[in-house]
């Protein structure tokens, strides 16, 4: 079966299909031409037609090889710790991927970076760094719960994730420009592990709730406090003590 395809090469094919369609658009013709400028004009739908083409293509490979082709048309919010790291590794990295994907992808959109070039290859690493090098934090925070070693597991997160996908290599032409800034990539990044956090935190973890809207949104509501930690001498204790105060205090 196609689906027994191993999840390295999964996500490596949907991976270099986003490249193809990442370069497409931002190929593509946005602005308005002159009369004159016909090749510029038929550049631009051409790109489209193709920037359809790949989408589409990529929505294909999902309903081939994917473990739950449904899931991706579904609105994908964040889960908790236990959910992400769970006994069965195999089954919390692939959710872990999947969700992490889609939430940056939404994130930055909502920041303004619409094009940025995103791999699920990045969360793979990410998800291995935290369970072979941050074993213990994340055991202190599923099995205790408390809301110091919770607030710590997600900083520690936040800066995983920053750092895998900021030091991802620039392999596309397009790839540098359509990158969101420093800043932005640690407030997304943030935002997602602090929507983790709370998730990991509350008694029931929340369903409709737009989790990682409410996030970004109180940490852009603490912007000077927000810098103020991912520019410390030790950021991930810098960021904790800020989910410790946030946390408790959002839905």
């Amino acid at each position: 079966m196609i689906r027994d395809i191993s999840n390295e090469i999964v996500v490596n094919l949907k991976d270099r299909l986003r490249d193809v369609r990442h370069l497409i658009r931002a190929s593509r013709a946005d602005t308005k031409t002159a009369p004159q400028d016909l090749s510029e004009i038929l550049f631009g739908r051409a790109a489209r037609v193709m920037d359809k083409a790949f989408t589409a293509a990529e929505t294909i490979s999902i309903s081939l090889v994917s473990q739950d082709p449904a899931a991706h048309s579904t609105t994908i919010e964040a889960r908790s710790l236990e959910a992400y790291f769970p006994a069965n590794t195999a089954k919390g990295e692939a959710l872990f991927r999947r969700d992490i994907y889609y939430l940056t992808k939404r994130l930055f959109s909502i920041l303004g970076s619409k094009n940025a070039l995103i791999h699920e290859a990045t969360f793979v690493a990410v998800h291995a760094a935290m369970s072979r090098r941050h074993a213990p934090v994340l055991f202190a925070a599923e099995q205790d719960g408390g809301l110091d070693d919770i607030a710590t597991a997600c900083a520690t997160l936040a800066a995983e994730l920053q750092s895998h996908y900021h030091a991802a290599p620039l392999t596309l032409p397009a790839h540098l420009e359509a990158q969101p800034d420093k800043g932005t990539e640690y407030l997304c990044f943030a935002a997602i592990a602090l929507a983790i956090g709370l998730a990991t935190y509350a008694d029931n973890e929340p369903g409709g709730d737009k989790l990682v809207e409410s996030t970004l949104l109180a940490l852009q509501a603490r912007q000077d406090k927000f810098d103020q930690a991912i520019e410390a001498a030790d950021p991930v204790k810098a960021l904790a003590a800020l989910f410790a105060f946030l946390i408790p205090h959002l839905p």
